[in-house]
């Protein structure tokens, strides 16, 4: 059987789909399986044994510059489409349901099309207020494929361990206890103040190193953000990662201190001790799976999962205190911080 999946954004919710994906194969061991993604969601499937083959839809570059490159903008689209045609797929499911992802699905050479949404071309499950994976393994089931799944992995490479064991001698974190702290994400509303992980470092032995990461344009915003913890309990990896770096340095870690976003599902995938720091999205929705995460919300504010990107009326995420975060963080690692 020749299978197409359309997953293409965001980075959590690829690394969602590999708990479809992972079902498929396990109740069709011989079916060959196709999937567009996007190109900076590469990692998180490039060393993925379930997916036979891969193509790439540059999404981001087509939304930052559709107007500066009109002619690479079209070519690539129509390239795309050309690279998805070139088999006949028994059916074609898009995990995706927005206008940039089902293009495709409507350009697929197949009689038999699945989509998450309301589609009127495609056989359509919509149901949002299921978790994202539970919604996915609805689609899923709709296409015959089996109940889906909810264990998300992410796998990595030889040079991927390589390389952070030599990241991990380079800086001394070899042996002592150290977190991983992600604390910029592409929704502001979302992000726990910097200076909480100053007041925090107070809480925990000295010996407790913080690790921080995030992209190259976060890098000087957090050190003048946590310039107060002492140089020598701090190393700033930001910009110097990429995803399959940062998902075998999460499996190193004592524990990972994030928001809602990436980092939190990459943890939760390699079953780390994490605290999620919730704030204006819903955990029940878009919450990790599994046992391996502590979820805190502040206990002085009602928060109504306003879900803003830039401006939250309430500011839910800043009334967590440094206090509940350590706390979470000895439950999360049995005291071990």
């Amino acid at each position: 059987m020749q299978i197409l999946l359309i997953k293409q954004t965001s980075l959590g919710d690829v690394l969602h789909s590999t708990a479809q994906v992972r079902a498929i194969r396990k109740r069709l061991p011989n079916c060959r399986i196709t999937l567009l993604t996007s190109t900076t969601a590469y990692d998180i499937y490039r060393h993925n044994p379930h997916v036979d083959k891969i193509i790439l839809f540059d999404r981001y570059r087509i939304k930052k510059n559709w107007w500066r490159e009109p002619d690479w903008v079209v070519k690539h689209i129509i390239d795309t489409i050309q690279e998805v045609r070139r088999e006949f797929y028994d059916l074609a499911v898009d995990l995706q349901g927005r206008w940039k992802s089902v293009i495709f699905l409507w350009g697929a050479r197949t009689s038999k099309r699945f989509v998450k949404g309301r589609w009127c071309f495609a056989h359509r499950f919509h149901s949002p207020k299921l978790h994202a994976l539970e919604e996915m393994n609805g689609v899923l089931e709709l296409a015959g494929l089996g109940k889906g799944g909810l264990k998300t992995e992410f796998f990595t490479s030889a040079d991927e361990k390589h390389t952070v064991n030599n990241m991990l001698n380079k800086h001394g974190l070899e042996g002592r206890r150290w977190i991983l702290c992600c604390p910029i994400s592409r929704w502001p509303t979302k992000d726990w103040p910097l200076k909480n992980f100053t007041t925090l470092a107070s809480y925990l032995s000295d010996d407790v190193m913080f690790v921080f990461t995030g992209d190259s344009e976060d890098r000087e915003t957090i050190d003048y953000g946590v310039h107060s913890i002492h140089e020598s309990r701090m190393i700033n990896l930001a910009g110097t990662l990429s995803l399959a770096e940062f998902s075998e340095l999460t499996t190193r870690a004592t524990a990972v201190l994030t928001g809602d976003s990436f980092p939190l599902h990459v943890a939760a995938a390699n079953d780390r001790p994490t605290v999620a720091l919730f704030g204006p999205t819903d955990e029940e929705r878009v919450g990790p799976n599994g046992d391996s995460t502590i979820i805190v919300r502040s206990k002085d504010i009602n928060c109504d999962r306003c879900y803003k990107r830039k401006h939250c009326r309430k500011s839910c995420i800043t009334y967590i205190r440094p206090d509940q975060v350590y706390r979470a963080l000895q439950e999360a690692t049995y005291g071990g911080l």
